[in-house]
């Protein structure tokens, strides 16, 4: 946060509010006070539009507004992490940056919001490692739990797990692409991702509690995985769902499993396929083309020999007149 805002910043927040009025009545009036182009009080003047007003006055005001609204929406967002900052003052600063009259320096103003994002990041940190310790108490007494209920059973890497339906086909081995349907979620039981349909992935690129549960499956197998954040996305977590030391709930349902070289050959006899359907329709072309130029060949022979047939009488009608005068 070395500058509040930018070029960039400012034209990002005018698209937006130019995108949340589009639905809105044109036809509106603000009544708020403001200081007039003159110089009068705040007090003296409000503000007041229709669709008469002028595009510029509405623009600059479109701009305050949506600046000011995006200042609220941060200060109740991180509110918890700086405290609850003198509206007054802020409102005061923005009039004196506008008019190039702030009452701290340019520099001075930096240090402070550099300061400020320090502050900030320091104490998103704090919480983050608060957060990272009870999502571990709460993963380890989860896990505890659960690991007495019937049907789950723990591997001696803690990752547990619980058999729904079981299948007959081939197992999985390092180095297979499987093909599955599943749905995660946390403990909580937000669900995280979910796929009704059959999806492939290498099994040796997953985190390792699939890499250690999927093999357990035969084809046409569905398994319930409990799985421990040592064996899931640990510390670090993963997007916004995935907090840090996070227990992961699957349920997975093995579709198929693929060796590699079966991969490989299902996507050259894919590729293949789209050559030769390349082909046939290039084969397809040339045969219209070749069809339509013999069209137009018998055409233009049928136009020659009538022509000619015309032509005919003129020629015997020439040729007796030529006789008749010798």
């Amino acid at each position: 946060m070395n500058k509040l805002f930018n070029k960039t910043a400012i034209a990002s927040i005018v698209a937006l509010s130019v995108l949340s009025m589009s639905g809105c009545d044109h036809a509106y009036k603000l009544d708020y006070p403001v200081e007039s182009k003159d110089g009068a009080s705040a007090a003296a003047v409000k503000v007041k539009f229709d669709n008469k007003s002028v595009f510029e006055d509405k623009a600059a005001y479109a701009i305050g507004a949506s600046l000011g609204e995006y200042v609220a929406q941060m200060q109740k967002q991180q509110k918890q992490l700086i405290g609850e900052l003198p509206e007054s003052y802020i409102i005061s600063g923005f009039n004196d940056g506008v008019k190039g009259k702030s009452a701290l320096g340019r520099e001075e103003v930096e240090t402070i919001l550099k300061d400020l994002d320090k502050q900030i990041q320091e104490k998103i940190e704090v919480e983050t490692k608060k957060a990272a310790e009870d999502n571990k108490k709460n993963g380890e007494a989860f896990l505890k739990d659960n690991a007495k209920k019937e049907g789950v059973i723990t591997t001696e890497s803690g990752l547990q797990y619980r058999v729904i339906k079981k299948g007959d086909g081939v197992k999985p081995k390092a180095g297979d692409i499987i093909s599955v349907t599943y749905k995660g979620k946390t403990i909580d039981g937000n669900v995280f991702d979910e796929q009704d349909k059959p999806v492939e992935f290498p099994l040796d690129n997953m985190i390792p509690g699939w890499v250690e549960g999927l093999p357990l499956m035969n084809v046409g197998s569905e398994f319930e995985f409990y799985i421990p954040a040592k064996l899931a996305y640990g510390e670090n977590g993963a997007g916004q769902f995935i907090k840090p030391n996070s227990v992961l709930i699957f349920e997975v349902k093995l579709v198929d499993v693929k060796k590699p070289e079966e991969k490989k050959s299902e996507e050259k006899k894919g590729e293949e396929k789209v050559v030769a359907d390349v082909k046939a329709e290039e084969k397809k072309v040339e045969a219209k083309q070749t069809e339509e130029k013999v069209v137009a060949d018998v055409k233009a022979e049928e136009k020659k020999a009538e022509e000619h047939k015309a032509d005919a009488p003129k020629a015997d009608e020439k040729k007796t007149t030529d006789a008749k005068a010798e």
